[in-house]
């Protein structure tokens, strides 16, 4: 998997985060710790997705970094299937709080 799906994911999780920012601005308080917990889980993906681009090609960097997000692999593709499940989950959490908004 290339990080460029990652990163299509990440940005459409991002979209949705500045929509669902506007929301809860305007009332929606009762979701607010849900969507705090996501936005903190955001910027960690965030940040490992790109520290595993930093150091591509260093596999044991790579899988290090992977299991500070708690994934468990043995492989750059175990690894890669673990963020993009990690990345799609984060996504359905913000799709879970726009649809009750």
């Amino acid at each position: 998997m290339s990080n460029n799906k990652i990163d299509s994911i990440l940005n459409d999780t991002k979209t949705m985060s500045d929509e669902l920012q506007l929301k809860l601005h305007l009332g929606k308080a009762e979701l607010k710790d849900e969507f705090d917990g996501l936005e903190s889980a955001y910027a960690l993906l965030k940040s490992k997705v790109a520290q595993i681009a930093d150091v591509a090609g260093d596999s044991a960097e790579e899988l290090r970094i992977a299991a500070e997000l708690g994934i468990k692999g043995d492989s750059k593709e175990d690894r890669d299937t673990a963020l993009e499940l990690a990345a799609a989950e984060l996504k359905e959490g913000y799709e879970k709080i726009k649809k009750l908004l």
